[in-house]
């Protein structure tokens, strides 16, 4: 069985393919769409094809663990936690040994407010998953997110220990400690982060936030250019750099970061807490925004009548978000 990494410390997708080509026939070569569709949980036709899989016959019942996780990932995405937790529950009642499930179910524990059994969850992942520096570093991510900030410290140092020479542990180091208002050894994580793994877009992003909140926005700016440019799917850096144009009245750059913010699939805690923050400024900004709650349905395709000639103001046309349920002004094309 192959396993991939764990992404950004929340979405682990496992490969369900090793498992079919063993008993390959001429009709699976239809399938591979499916497998493939499964093990990409941002998918939105990757629950139905976990589904498809799992009704295929093909596929061995032990192994059927698999295709729960990985659909479990895919309701989680789309924002359907019951059914995510569900699918977490029979992959669990099929291998209760795969460590990454638990750590999954905690954090949809985490998500409908159940503390006592994401604990709970969160205790079995560490324990089944071993002393590792990965373990404890989620552990953290969690930690953060409920925002009990010594817990999460505590798991952090944790992580360090196990692997001092994990860049990860250090960017993590550097945001806790920013919660907790540390601000000079924050920074020092994240310029040892930085000096450590310098392509790592997520330490200049860190190094951004403590700058941010020292009110050193235009060092926070050149942090995030780099971040991004190191890596332009950082949900967290594309937030705050709507943050800081919309602070300096630049709504047009600050609807265009926030909206960039939304576009992108969430795969990490922080990532869905930074997406909720901009869905949530997005809708703040002055003008040019609208709730969907006030709109009948998406703009067709046929762009609204333009302003005519005679006005002097630029013409604006709409472009609706799925993920924000807004649309927002845009210069017409």
């Amino acid at each position: 069985m192959q396993r991939t990494r764990m992404q950004s410390g929340l979405l682990k997708r496992a490969s369900l393919a090793s498992c079919l080509l063993a008993i390959a026939t001429p009709g699976f070569a239809g399938m591979t769409q499916d497998l493939s569709d499964c093990t990409a949980s941002d998918r939105k036709s990757s629950a139905a094809a976990c589904t498809r899989v799992m009704n295929s016959g093909r596929l061995p019942k032990e192994q059927f663990y698999i295709g729960h996780y990985n659909r479990g990932w895919s309701h989680f995405n789309a924002g359907d936690t019951e059914k995510a937790l569900a699918d977490f529950d029979k992959s669990i009642s099929y291998n209760p040994g795969y460590a990454d499930t638990y750590y999954s179910r905690a954090v949809i524990q985490h998500d409908l407010g159940h503390r006592e059994q994401s604990l709970a969850d969160l205790d079995r992942y560490v324990q089944k998953k071993g002393e590792v520096a990965e373990a404890y570093l989620n552990r953290a991510r969690l930690f953060r997110a409920r925002g009990e900030l010594n817990e999460a410290f505590s798991a952090t140092q944790r992580a360090g220990y196990l692997d001092p020479s994990d860049a990860k542990v250090e960017v993590m180091r550097a945001l806790v400690l920013s919660d907790m208002g540390e601000k000079t050894p924050a920074r020092m994580a994240a310029d040892k982060a930085i000096a450590a793994k310098p392509d790592e877009g997520s330490a200049y992003y860190a190094r951004a936030l403590i700058s941010y909140r020292e009110k050193n926005s235009d060092a926070a700016m050149a942090d995030l250019e780099i971040a991004l440019a190191r890596k332009d799917n950082n949900i967290s850096a594309h937030e705050l750099r709507g943050r800081i144009h919309a602070e300096r009245g630049e709504t047009d750059a600050a609807a265009k970061s926030f909206m960039r913010a939304l576009e992108i699939v969430p795969k990490s805690l922080e990532a869905r807490a930074a997406q909720q923050e901009a869905r949530k400024r997005l809708a703040e900004l002055p003008g040019g925004v609208q709730i969907k709650d006030k709109v009948a349905q998406a703009p067709s395709a046929t762009p609204p009548p333009q302003k005519t000639s005679s006005e002097t103001e630029p013409p604006k046309c709409r472009r609706f978000i799925p993920s924000a349920e807004t649309t927002i002004a845009v210069d017409c094309p």
